[in-house]
């Protein structure tokens, strides 16, 4: 049976859900409108914490909401809306088997030079992403076997079956333009003359200090932009955000709502609040190149002396969901269950002592001649990390493990866990925290790249992790050809990754965004990408 790419709904689940506010937080459903605040505006000033580069797909810093404001340049052939795989650049997508893709593209689309898109942009782009492997936004297409192109319709030929193709790849792949893209050298230092897409809003300003400034494509092919200037401001202050929130000199933080300010904020007039899942995970990381790091049994020791209830209930005041120790959130399409923590610290305690870690004449256990004494990366833009990272000082300190927070610009932290974003370069710290943004949760190929021990497969394996068995679980798990098989092999590597704790899965936060709702109210909410998507700035006619 021929399937369409709508039809493929149920196995590519990704809930879109519009949430609204009315001075209070929204759950679900429909409720923006309440206050009557207006669906369109003349210019609407977002604040991000960091600048996030030129805003090609190879030069963005963060996947939110660098990622997020890249995909306002540059649309990639479908997107998700509602639980459909739904076709953009795209007009139709079908498969017969999950491994052959045919898709026509829509005509009448023009990048925003004015040249025509076409057939070879698509056939360039996959190409030039093979090619160059590098940036949040670069996708992995190696799984894609040949690529071909009749007129207006284009045939992409998989590996093998996979059934998550559209969703991983279609999805969030951003076309280039052939035409300018074609003479470049080193994606890394693609400057904003490249940042031109065929999408809804075009790069006209940009300031490493200050932002940038996108302006509505008024030729814009599957829509209409709703919002016509949107400016880019960079303010890494979380409070001074929020400051500039209540003031009204900002219209919207992407950052997330601080638990301790969601009442005061939600309760001021002209301050609207939209929520919904956030898929983004918060974790520990361990160096598991680094010893005792590199040891299991140190490794469990540890994250069964970590409380993550506690650290959700009093960091987040309880604005979050415990970390399944498998890592994959419970309700993501690849398949998650709840694992839950080992916490006890009895145990903790016994199996410090089994291996031979005995406590100093200052409580801190020795192993193997070492003081059991490491350095704690935070990122210092962050509360809730900071407020984690001082609670998992205080309950290792209780087993004897002491712990020196470095708090550290959130790029320093990068430089030293992900050293310009090659797991290759290595890695330089004992323990981190870090996290993954919701995206991370949508496939198996993208969950896979975090473990596997090959770092041209494992991407982003950004803790040295290396594991035959779990390699071979991961080959698994993205051969698999059916969806309903990948879940099965995906619970398989949940139990794997809750016995090796390459990390400890600390949160997943509740996602809560304000912004001004007597300025601007047409928010839309989309899991794994919050409200700070296309979906917020553009009516699309699809």
């Amino acid at each position: 049976m021929r399937r369409t790419v709508g039809a493929l709904a149920a196995t590519l689940a990704m809930m879109l859900t519009v949430c609204g506010s009315g001075g209070g937080t929204a759950e679900g459903g429909q409720t923006g409108g309440q206050t009557g605040g207006p669906d369109r505006a003349d210019t609407l000033t977002i604040a991000i914490s960091s600048d996030e580069g030129t805003l090609t797909p190879f030069t963005n810093e963060t996947g939110y909401p660098g990622n997020n404001l890249v995909k306002l340049i540059f649309d990639p052939l479908a997107t998700l809306q509602g639980e459909d795989v739904v076709p953009l650049l795209a007009e139709n997508i079908e498969t017969t088997d999950n491994q052959t893709y045919t898709i026509a593209l829509r005509e009448g689309v023009k990048w925003q030079d004015g040249q025509p898109f076409t057939a070879d942009d698509v056939l360039f782009s996959v190409d030039f992403y093979r090619a160059n492997m590098l940036g949040d936004s670069a996708i992995d297409v190696r799984p894609i076997k040949d690529v071909t192109a009749d007129g207006n319709t284009v045939t992409m030929t998989l590996n093998g079956p996979d059934p998550e193709f559209p969703r991983r790849i279609l999805t969030d792949m951003a076309i280039l333009p052939d035409h300018l893209w074609k003479s470049v050298d080193d994606v890394s230092k693609a400057g904003t003359e490249l940042a031109v897409g065929t999408g809804p809003y075009k790069l006209t300003q940009y300031n490493p200090d200050r932002g940038y400034t996108f302006e509505a494509n008024a030729d814009y092919a599957m829509g209409k932009p709703k919002v016509q200037t949107i400016k880019v401001v960079v303010i890494p202050e979380e409070s001074a955000q929020f400051a500039a929130l209540r003031t009204g000199e900002i219209d919207m933080s992407t950052r997330i709502v601080p638990p301790q300010q969601m009442e005061a904020l939600g309760n001021q007039s002209g301050i609207g609040l939209i929520d919904g899942t956030e898929f983004a995970s918060t974790i520990m990381l361990f160096n598991t190149e680094r010893p005792p790091f590199d040891r299991v049994e140190v490794r469990q020791a540890l994250a069964k002396a970590i409380n993550v209830q506690d650290v959700v209930d009093t960091a987040l005041l309880g604005q979050g969901v415990p970390g399944s120790a498998g890592f994959i959130h419970p309700e993501s399409p690849v398949g998650g269950k709840v694992i839950k923590s080992a916490y006890d610290v009895d145990a903790a305690n016994a199996e410090l002592d089994a291996l031979g870690a005995a406590r100093g004449a200052d409580g801190i256990r020795v192993l193997d001649g070492k003081p059991m004494s490491f350095e704690l990366l935070v990122q210092s833009s962050s509360t809730d990390r900071l407020r984690s990272a001082e609670l998992i000082r205080e309950m290792l300190d209780a087993v004897g493990v002491a712990v020196k927070i470095s708090s550290l610009d959130p790029d320093a932290v990068t430089a030293k866990v992900w050293p310009d974003y090659d797991v290759k370069n290595g890695r330089n710290y004992d323990m981190s925290m870090w996290g993954w943004s919701g995206p991370v949760m949508l496939s198996s190929g993208t969950i896979a790249q975090l473990l596997y021990s090959d770092p041209a497969d494992g991407t982003l394996n950004v803790v040295g992790y290396k594991d035959d068995a779990v390699d071979a679980t991961l080959d698994q798990l993205t051969s698999a050809p059916t969806l309903e098989e990948r879940t099965g092999v995906a619970s398989k590597l949940q139990d794997q990754i809750a016995e090796a704790m390459p990390w400890v899965t600390l949160y997943y936060r509740n996602g809560a965004y304000a912004f001004r709702e007597d300025t601007y109210d047409g928010w839309t909410w989309q899991n794994f990408k919050g409200a700070l998507n296309n979906f917020s700035f553009v009516d699309y006619n699809l």
